[in-house]
Order: C-alpha cells, then sequence, then structure tokens
C-alpha cells in the first residue's frame, strides 16, 4: 500500500496548478508557474503572520498571556476544518477521474489517504502560519520547558485533525442531502454558505461585542476563552498541557485528534465507492415532451449574442458548487458584516465610542477597504476560461467576437459584485454614521476593485486557461489565474490602504480612478486578440 499511496500523493502534488503538464511540455513554464505560487504563498503568509503577532501581542498586553496557546491551537484548529469543508468536494468526492483512479492497482485506503493528505497539507500550512508566530510571542511572555516545545510542535501537527474529520463528514452529508433534492446544486451552495458563515460569523460575534477600557476588554475576554474553553475541551487540553507542561492534558489532546481521524478514514474508506456514486449520481429534472418543446421554441423570443452567452455563465456558475463558494463568499460576507452591523447600530448594540473621535473617523476613512478586501479576493472571471474544458470549441467557433464572449464572462462578475457592494456601503454608512463623502467612497472605492479584479482575472486565466482538469476543483482552487488574482486583491488593498494614510479621500478617489481605468485598458487589450487555446 505504501508504494501505492506514494505514486498517488506524487500525482496528487504535480497535478497542483498544471505543473505536471508543464514539465512535460515547457519546462521555462513550469518554473513560472512555481514561482508566482511561491511569491502568493509568501505574500498570504506575511498577512497571516502578521495578524497572529498582533493577536497574540495583544492578548499578552491585556495579561492574558497564558490564553495565547488555547487560541494558537484552536485557530489552527478552524484552519483544518474551513480547508476540509470548502474542498472535501473536488478533492477527496466527486473527481471525474474517479473511474481511472479507482481501476488502479492500488487500495481504496490508500485513494483516500493520498487525498486526505492534499486537505491536510493545506490546513497544516495555514495552521502553522497563524501558530508558530503565536507561540514565539508566548515564549517571550512565559518561560517554555523543553517539553512545552515539543507539544508546541506536536500541537500543529495534530490541532487539524479532529476538526478536518468532522468537516469532511459535514460536507459529505450536506452534498448527500442535497443529491436527494431536485436542485441539488442550490442546496449545496445554501447550505455550504450557512455551514461556512457559521464558522466565521459566530465566534465573531461572541468576541466582538465590548467597549470601555482596558480592564473591562480584560475581563470581556478573560470570560469570553473561559466559555470556549468549556465548549472545546480538547483545544483546552492542549493548552494546558503547553502552558502548565501536563502530559496528560496533552495526551488526552492528541488522542481526541488521532482517534476521530483514523475512525473517520476507516469509514470513508469503507463507503467510499457508495459515497462517491450517491454524489456523481445524475437525475432527470424533469419530462420532455415535443409538443412542450414546440410550443416554448415558438413563444420564445431570440436573444442577442452577449445575452445568451452571458445566461450561459450564469447557468455554470449556479450549477458548479464549488465555483460559486470560492468565487462569491467574498460577496457573501460583505452583505452578512453590513446587516448585522445595521441592525446592531439599529439596537443600539454598536458602542458609542465608535461614532466619533478618531476612531469614528479612522472608519470612516478605512471602512472602504475593509469592503474591499473582501472584494478583491472574489471574482467569477479567474477560473471562468479554463472552466470552459472541453467544450471550449463552443467558444471558439461560435459567431461572434472575442470582446463579446469575454464581456459577458466579466458581466457576471460585475453584475454580483455591484450590487452586493451599492448595499453593503449604504448600510455600513449608515450604521457607522460616516459623512456623505465616506459613505460615496464606501461603494466607489470597493466598486472598482471590483472591476480590476474583475478584468484581471480575466486577464490571466484567458491568457493562460488550464482545459486539462478532471474536476472544476483544479481550475477554481489550484489554478495559477486565481492564485494571481487573488494576490493582486491582497496588492491593491494594501496600496489603496497606504494611498488613503497619505493623501486621505482624494488619495483614495485617484486610486479608484485609476484602477478603473488599468481594467478599462487591460480588457481593450485582451478583446482585441483572438482567444488562445
Amino acid at each position: 500500500m505504501l508504494h501505492g499511496l506514494g505514486l498517488l500523493l506524487k500525482i496528487q502534488l504535480l497535478g497542483t496548478f498544471g505543473l505536471n503538464k508543464a514539465l512535460h511540455t515547457d519546462r521555462a513554464k513550469a518554473k513560472r508557474s512555481i514561482a508566482l505560487f511561491l511569491l502568493a504563498v509568501i505574500a498570504i503568509g506575511a498577512l497571516c503572520v502578521g495578524y497572529s503577532l498582533g493577536a497574540a501581542f495583544g492578548l499578552g498586553s491585556f495579561g492574558l498571556a497564558d490564553d495565547i496557546p488555547f487560541v494558537a491551537v484552536l485557530v489552527g484548529s478552524l484552519a483544518g476544518a474551513v480547508a476540509a469543508f470548502l474542498k472535501a468536494n473536488g478533492v477527496l468526492f466527486a473527481f471525474k477521474d474517479y473511474d481511472i483512479v479507482m481501476s488502479l492497482p492500488v487500495t481504496t485506503m490508500a485513494v483516500v489517504l493520498s487525498r486526505l493528505a492534499a486537505l491536510y497539507a493545506v490546513a497544516l500550512l495555514f495552521g502553522a502560519v497563524a501558530m508558530l508566530p503565536a507561540f514565539g510571542v508566548y515564549a517571550t511572555y512565559a518561560g517554555v520547558s523543553f517539553s512545552s516545545v515539543v507539544m508546541v510542535v506536536l500541537s500543529v501537527f495534530l490541532a487539524p485533525l479532529l476538526p478536518m474529520t468532522v468537516a469532511v463528514l459535514l460536507a459529505v452529508g450536506i452534498s448527500a442531502v442535497a443529491a436527494r433534492m431536485r436542485h441539488a446544486n442550490i442546496v449545496t451552495v445554501v447550505l455550504s454558505i450557512a455551514a461556512v458563515l457559521a464558522i466565521i460569523v459566530v465566534p465573531n460575534a461572541i468576541v466582538g461585542s465590548t467597549g470601555g477600557d482596558d480592564a473591562e476588554i480584560m475581563a470581556f475576554l478573560a470570560q469570553q476563552l473561559s466559555a470556549m474553553a468549556a465548549l472545546l475541551p480538547p483545544v483546552a487540553w492542549a493548552s494546558t498541557g503547553i502552558v502548565s507542561g501536563d502530559m496528560v492534558a496533552f495526551g488526552l489532546f492528541a488522542a481526541a485528534s488521532i482517534i476521530p481521524a483514523a475512525l473517520g478514514i476507516a469509514l470513508i474508506s469503507h463507503r467510499f465507492a457508495s459515497i462517491n456514486t450517491l454524489l456523481m449520481a445524475s437525475r432527470p429534472k424533469g419530462s420532455f415532451s415535443f409538443d412542450a418543446a414546440g410550443k416554448n421554441e415558438a413563444s420564445a423570443k431570440p436573444r442577442s449574442p452577449l445575452v445568451a452567452l452571458l445566461a450561459k455563465e450564469a447557468s455554470r456558475l449556479v450549477s458548479t458548487p464549488i465555483y460559486l463558494m470560492n468565487s462569491c463568499i467574498g460577496y457573501v460576507l460583505v452583505l452578512v458584516a453590513s446587516i448585522a452591523a445595521a441592525a446592531a447600530s439599529a439596537l443600539g448594540m454598536l458602542p458609542p465610542e465608535i461614532m466619533g473621535g478618531k476612531v469614528g473617523a479612522l472608519i470612516a476613512a478605512f471602512l472602504p477597504w475593509m469592503m474591499a478586501f473582501f472584494v478583491g479576493i472574489s471574482s467569477t472571471t479567474a477560473a471562468s476560461v479554463s472552466l470552459e474544458g472541453k467544450s471550449r470549441w463552443l467558444m471558439y467557433t461560435a459567431p461572434v467576437s472575442a470582446r463579446t464572449v469575454l464581456g459577458a464572462k466579466a458581466l457576471l462578475s460585475l453584475a454580483i459584485a455591484i450590487p452586493s457592494v451599492l448595499v453593503g456601503g449604504v448600510l455600513l454608512s449608515i450604521a457607522f454614521g460616516v459623512g456623505l463623502l465616506s459613505g460615496v467612497l464606501a461603494v466607489i472605492v470597493p466598486a472598482s476593485v471590483a472591476v480590476f479584479v474583475t478584468v484581471f482575472g480575466l486577464f490571466v486565466d484567458a491568457r493562460r486557461p488550464r482545459f486539462d482538469w478532471k474536476s472544476e476543483y483544479e481550475p477554481v482552487k489550484r489554478s495559477v489565474s486565481v492564485t494571481i488574482t487573488v494576490f493582486s486583491g491582497f496588492a491593491i488593498v494594501l496600496a489603496g490602504v497606504l494611498a488613503t494614510a497619505v493623501a486621505g479621500a482624494i488619495g483614495a478617489i485617484i486610486f479608484s480612478v485609476a484602477l478603473v481605468a488599468a481594467a478599462w485598458f487591460l480588457f481593450g487589450k485582451l478583446s482585441a486578440a483572438p482567444l488562445r487555446e
């Protein structure tokens, strides 16, 4: 089994970002892909490290240094849950080369382990980047023994296991429930978004409702962390082991992580074929008759090529849950945050000190960029050309220009982004009581970021399309174009924040105009050239 597992792991690794094809056709292209991927990883990693250090130093400054290990292990656990939940379908289940993989002379256990290893590696990477800096800060506040250092290292590897197991089973359960319903893809997306919001929003809602002086904040944080420790015993055991050198407590954490993971692997391996059969089964969605078809054809009005292509793009987005989740979750978070802030303001739950003074001025200045961050990492276009896959011949042979084909892809993204930004910007402006200029910028700034990211993602994907994917997961999650687009979103938001910090509202306006102009130039350059194979 080990030999087969090693080969499957190698295939999974080389399949990432199309490296296997590039290595056998164009090594220079493979090197560029690896370099871009590493650059994006470094940039995102630096952001995670900065956030981790800030949170850890914040706890230390409030006299809660002993709670840093608890928070660090909790973050590592959440990384495992989110990574596994978002990536399970397409990596572990419902992959299009399922028949080929299962016909190989390897055991089902080897197939399951190789694909779970991909999920675990993602969770481990993000977990380590977030946990290790926090543990470093903890070491500066409290002396650590050799046994504590060993437990810190082990906790990085163990933290993702239990939540990853639960998340994989939850993802399978949601897909299995949805698969039995008429509109399976829509149900999958709705349930998945609800689960992600529960993972992300609920902890913030619990922690993020305090104000007052340092003593009140410290007491509130201590109370919340104590409550979370009671709700999450395995994380509390890990923290106790690291802080107190308690080997028994850490042993309980290790057992609670490893045993469920082993049982989960055994269960998934045993039911692997039946789960995939259920998830990949297709059912007719209605009946067909020539009489009904004739009536529909006679009553249908002719549509313009752009409208027809826009409908096709919308249909693909809705029918591909991983695509919809990955490209639109930022817009969902903007809407949820804005509605929650508006409701909290109406109910008088927002601390009054954030409405004025220096805090109010900072919120007014940088609120647009807070929204722009979520918009900047969301784009339906970064994988839209690659997702044409085997049906790309339709795109090449249709009697329409490249401008029309690509314009439909861009319009779909903007049709989702602009209303989300408009609603979110208005609600947040009202909730925080910002002035007219700041309220206008809360719409203009994220809208300009949405325009740029939409066109830039389309530009990169059209120039470097990847059509040899076996599952929609690959172009949506593993493609170079998506990685570059997300990285560009981080970069332009950071540049915009700096421009606003230096030149104020004028800097934000100039930067927004520059983004729209750059997007117009890129789209003109892209649409003037023929579509590439």
